[in-house]
């Protein structure tokens, strides 16, 4: 395993503001969670700021290991602009860049801040004094792990100790209570299991059919007196409507929601069926079981190695895990990962995470 740079020498007591770049993609924003968490810890008299997309600020809220959130419009040059200028006039100690991409070693290096973390990545190592590899590495190739450890080894990079992988998510009371009108206009009845279903996937290769959704579905509300809940983010009403529409028994379309009301519906579930994608790793923030469909992405890396949480997978497929954003094989071979996963397959995993549910004694809050 090739060992990362030696440790700078970074005194906690002098490192006033710390900057945390992470402005793509939400889920890999709660996948951050657990090094803001570690910097906190180990640099408490810190000031410490994220930068963000702006869609994804409500990911932050009320995270007591965040002072504040930098946002920015990745579509408005003026909102781009203000933000380079922001960077410019500097006072941050130490940054660290969980994207490292070009664009985000431009935002570090603007900050000329002292200590600059990222990844050693071609092209883009220039922008930092400290570098690491993005994964370990062993005799046999990239060692997978657990999506966080890769944020968390920019921690240790600064010699700070960072173990814990959980991740962390707040509910604000406004959307708790929008979420609980909602749930009694709908008639969704609170002694019944509430099973969410997120049909869409980030990927065109991770999306399992709507349709087979629905009848894992139908079966939880036979057997398992479950009320059904479709969930849907920009540009998924029609694919979570197809699901709703193809289910013999009743269910609801969730409504608009950002991540804070995404948030507070899940806190209220039981479980979440769907394919690997942001939201999920919203319910693992929670506590709330999940299973997973897994097809071109590797469980080892997008998810928890603990906790309620099932996998689903196609058995014995060589192309498993490939990666593909889109498949890339033809014919009786095409999109096999989702295909060959079946509906037994679904549903046995959602009853005994309904079961392990059920067996729990009940929390006061969550």
């Amino acid at each position: 395993m090739r060992a990362p740079e030696p440790r700078p020498a970074v005194r906690p007591e002098r490192v006033r503001r710390l900057l945390v770049i992470r402005h793509r993609a939400g889920g890999d924003l709660l996948l951050a969670t657990p090094a803001l968490h570690a910097l906190r810890r180990g640099f408490p008299g810190a000031s410490i700021e994220v930068l963000t997309s702006r869609p994804f600020r409500e990911l932050l809220l009320g995270n007591p290991d965040v002072d504040a959130v930098l946002s920015f419009d990745r579509r408005s040059i003026r909102s781009q602009a203000a933000l380079y200028a922001r960077l410019l006039r500097g006072g941050y100690d130490v940054v660290l860049d969980l994207v490292s991409n070009p664009r985000s070693a431009v935002l570090a290096a603007l900050t000329r801040a002292a200590v600059r973390v990222g990844y050693d990545l071609p092209g883009r190592s220039w922008a930092y004094t400290v570098r690491l590899p993005r994964e370990p590495v062993g005799p046999g190739g990239p060692v997978l792990r657990y999506a966080p450890e890769a944020a968390l080894d920019q921690v240790r990079a600064l010699g700070i100790p960072a173990e814990d992988t959980r991740l962390r998510f707040s509910v604000e009371p406004g959307a708790a209570a929008r979420m609980e009108s909602w749930l009694r206009a709908e008639g969704i009845r609170p002694d019944r299991p509430l099973v969410a279903c997120l049909p869409a996937g980030s990927w065109p290769a991770k999306t399992w059919p709507a349709e087979r959704f629905a009848a894992v579905l139908d079966a939880l509300v036979a057997t398992d007196r479950a009320e059904a809940v479709w969930l849907w983010g920009p540009g998924e009403r029609e694919l979570a409507i197809r699901g709703r529409d193809a289910m013999r028994a009743p269910s609801r379309l969730a409504p608009p929601t950002g991540w804070q009301e995404l948030g507070a519906l899940l806190a209220r579930a039981s479980l979440l069926v769907g394919n690997d994608s942001g939201p999920k790793h919203v319910a693992v923030a929670l506590g709330v079981p999940t299973v997973t469909v897994f097809g071109p992405t590797h469980p080892a890396t997008w998810q928890p190695p603990g906790g309620p949480h099932r996998v689903v997978e196609a058995p014995a497929l060589a192309c498993l895990h490939c990666n593909a954003n889109v498949c890339p094989l033809a014919g009786e071979a095409h999109m096999r990962c989702m295909r060959d996963v079946t509906v037994e397959a679904v549903t046995e995993a959602a009853r005994a995470a309904l079961a392990a549910r059920s067996s729990e004694v009940p929390c006061a809050s969550r």
